[in-house]
């Protein structure tokens, strides 16, 4: 039989492995965005960017990856009308294709929102079974 001394001392052993782990796996968690430096390069990459788009698509990416970093703060703290976040995430994504398609070739525009689209059924189909996995190239806030 356990003594109460010994459980205890176990169960303090326990409670403190998973108060590590959880701390050691909370920056996955927190991470929802990825770097605008992994944004561009996923795009230099898949879309084959010259280096002139690739100087001129730089500030947009790292302009737009703050707005939704800010949107996302607003969504965990609660300062933003729940109602207002899908808007506020369309007016943010409809803004970036903007100013993005003014230095990529409209083949370029098509194959970027082709990917970011992959990527987001992705993730909805990981949420949907219980693995909620970040979106690793996309800008936008999930939730």
């Amino acid at each position: 039989m356990i003594s109460e001394g010994m459980y205890n001392i176990n169960m303090k052993q326990i409670y403190g492995f998973l108060i590590a782990l959880f701390i050691a796996t909370m920056p996955g968690f927190a991470q929802d965005q990825p770097d605008s430096n992994d944004i561009i390069t996923k795009m230099k990459t898949d879309l084959n960017l010259q280096e002139n788009q690739v100087t001129n698509i730089t500030p947009i990416i790292e302009k737009y990856s703050i707005a939704f970093h800010d949107l996302q703060r607003s969504i965990d703290d609660g300062t933003i009308n729940p109602s207002a976040i899908d808007s506020q995430k369309q007016q943010l994504k409809a803004a970036e294709a903007q100013e993005l398609s003014q230095y990529l070739r409209p083949d370029q525009m098509s194959q970027w929102n082709y990917i970011q689209g992959q990527m987001e059924q992705k993730k909805d189909k990981d949420s949907s079974d219980g693995n909620a996995d970040t979106d690793e190239y996309s800008n936008l806030p999930r939730h």
